[in-house]
């Protein structure tokens, strides 16, 4: 077919089989494949500058602190994250703006037998459009959130500047192995011979692989253990060797500050190449959600509810939301409407959703998409969620005074801002 409109791009999109209805039956784990199609494309990804940022959770949030920072210290900043919550464009940025339409119809009209020739999956595309759109608009350093894993991942083809793995967490366990040193190695995977590498808050099993990972690439291995980052008082705290950094942001949650103190160790690392000083520092982590909006992350949907976003697919996550939770009310008070993959279901997870005070579950319309009676199994006294022409009215009747956490799935966030605007235009 011929690509001439954005419907078109759309359509190609979802003729491709994707990771959020088929897992890892979606995924094709070698990398190839994906180098032939870029080098086809004249290796694109080579082309700039970048930093590659991995983990189980904070990785997206750490590219976000990344780009704000770097953008304050006036460079044109190419971002790539995944997945996206309600369009495809998301994923890629530049300066904190979407690629447009006209990118996107101009990337698939010149590119669409090539994909179709090297049968390239959804997030392989995805990939490809990055490095691309990054090497055509020249942008003067790109951040490349890793999509899963990392020693297979299609956004390993990068030589970075730094690596950086945020934290490791059981996730993925079905792919990435069932420990967490099998997970952290996999994660390690993005360590390059002789690139810097950075790494966050982690148990001290998963740091012990990554550390030994760098040493056999001989590369220089920074922790943000000295930074002993903490959020106090609604300010973050780092400290430096000239002492005490307070700092102020509009992440506003605590598990940010590990994430900041990993921005910080980069651009130190950086700093011959892309100067950032502590004011340019101050300013990028100050405004990151006017570049960034918050979207899923602990967020509130609507003015007039305390309703909630959050999507916290695994322990630690799950951890941090509830954590959250408790700086507005009890989480023994508190509604849960939980959606969840069928992959992320585990007696720890449940536990930790069992201390909400009532749970309601909405089976998403995807092929993992965890059923009721999966819930069920771990959650006795779990409601279903009603039907969808009673929604609205249900959700006012019922929750309107209640504090109300949606989770368990960005993928859950497009059927709850329907849910919104049904309500918004009764």
């Amino acid at each position: 077919m011929s690509i001439e409109s954005i419907q078109d791009v759309h359509h190609l999109l979802k003729a491709i089989p994707q990771f959020k209805d088929r897992g890892k039956a979606a995924a094709d784990f070698s990398l190839d494949r994906f180098q032939k199609f870029c080098a086809a494309m004249g290796d694109p990804q080579d082309s700039f500058p970048a930093i590659h940022v991995g983990g189980s959770n904070g990785k997206g949030s750490t590219c976000q602190i990344l780009a704000s920072v770097y953008q304050q210290a006036g460079n044109n900043v190419g971002v790539y994250t995944s997945p996206h919550v309600l369009a495809f464009s998301e994923r890629f940025t530049i300066n904190g703006n979407q690629i447009s339409d006209e990118e996107l119809v101009h990337f698939f009209s010149s590119y669409q037998p090539l994909i179709k020739s090297f049968r390239l999956t959804y997030f392989e595309v995805s990939t490809a459009i990055a490095f691309w759109w990054f090497a055509r608009r020249k942008v003067d350093i790109a951040i490349i959130e890793v999509g899963l894993g990392g020693r297979l991942d299609a956004t390993n083809i990068i030589t970075p500047l730094v690596s950086v793995i945020t934290n490791v967490t059981m996730d993925h366990t079905d792919i990435l192995g069932d420990t967490i040193p099998a997970i952290a190695r996999e994660k390690a995977g993005i360590i390059k011979e002789k690139v810097p590498v950075v790494i966050g808050n982690m148990p001290a099993e998963a740091a012990q692989e990554i550390e030994h990972a760098a040493d056999k690439n001989h590369c220089e291995f920074r922790t943000i253990d000295a930074l002993q980052p903490q959020f106090k008082d609604e300010i973050y705290l780092l400290e430096t060797e000239e002492g005490s950094w307070s700092l102020v942001s509009d992440l506003e949650t605590p598990v940010q500050a590990y994430n900041i103190a990993v921005g910080w160790r980069v651009t130190q690392l950086l700093q011959s190449r892309f100067p950032v000083s502590k004011k340019q520092f101050e300013a990028g982590i100050g405004h990151i959600r006017t570049l960034y909006p918050n979207r899923g992350r602990f967020e509130k949907l609507d003015s007039h509810y305390r309703w909630y976003f959050d999507g916290a697919h695994n322990l630690d996550a799950v951890r941090a939301m509830k954590q959250m939770v408790d700086t507005i009310q009890p989480v023994a008070e508190t509604v849960l409407i939980l959606s969840l993959m069928q992959d992320k279901i585990n007696e720890k997870m449940m536990i930790e959703f069992s201390e909400f005070k009532k749970i309601v579950y909405h089976t998403l319309p995807l092929g993992r998409a965890a059923t009721m009676n999966d819930i069920k199994t771990w959650l006795p006294d779990v409601q279903s969620f009603p039907d969808k022409q009673n929604i609205p009215s249900t959700l006012l009747k019922e929750f309107r005074s209640e504090l109300v956490i949606f989770a368990g799935s960005f993928y859950f966030y497009a059927t709850v801002r329907d849910w919104l605007s049904m309500l918004e235009n009764r």
